[in-house]
């Protein structure tokens, strides 16, 4: 019995020990495509931003986030340009990403879920609204050390507006960088 506990104990300091040393919080930078969906008024543009990784669970992580883009100038109309810049967009957020966990090399796949404050801005028109919206899609990573990752997904975004939303499809590319365990 006492064998079969120390046995126990060490395999449990040896697990926890091994945790510790895994990295659970990490940075990354991101950029990408923003690809408009239904909407006649806006064409591609950008879209990049910052974000944290946190570790919360063993296969969640938690992403808060800051994203900036920007729509293209709108096709003309019978024509006629209309004389308008695209919209600005800024999101604040969080994802929650199930998979593609840190401190591992090699193909990490991901799926994952957010919700974000959307601001949808527009200098030419004076159209300013911010409302909560929701995101989700896939991805994958590539550990190319235990602390730095190189990561593709794409994110679909649905930003209310007063008379409907606008949805996009991010196509974004990143490096994410992580801190060793604490």
């Amino acid at each position: 019995m006492k064998k079969l506990l120390f046995i126990a104990a060490v395999l449990l300091l040896y697990a926890s020990t091994a945790m510790a040393q895994a990295p659970k919080f990490g940075v990354g930078v991101f950029g990408g495509i923003n690809i408009p969906v239904v909407q006649d008024d806006q064409k591609s543009g950008t879209a990049f931003g910052l974000k944290a990784r946190i570790k919360l669970l063993p296969i969640i992580i938690a992403e808060p986030n800051v994203t900036f883009g920007k729509w293209g100038d709108p096709d003309p109309v019978d024509g006629l340009d209309l004389g308008i810049s695209g919209s600005k967009i800024t999101s604040f957020g969080i994802d929650f990403t199930l998979g593609g966990l840190p401190g591992k090399a090699g193909f990490k796949p991901f799926a994952f879920v957010g919700v974000a404050s959307y601001k949808v801005k527009n200098d030419d028109t004076n159209y300013e609204n911010s409302k909560l919206g929701v995101a989700g899609g896939l991805g994958f990573a590539i550990g190319v050390s235990p602390l730095i990752d190189i990561e593709v997904r794409g994110k679909a975004v649905v930003a209310p507006q007063d008379d409907g939303s606008k949805k996009a499809i991010w196509i974004l590319g990143g490096i994410n960088y992580y801190f060793g365990g604490y």
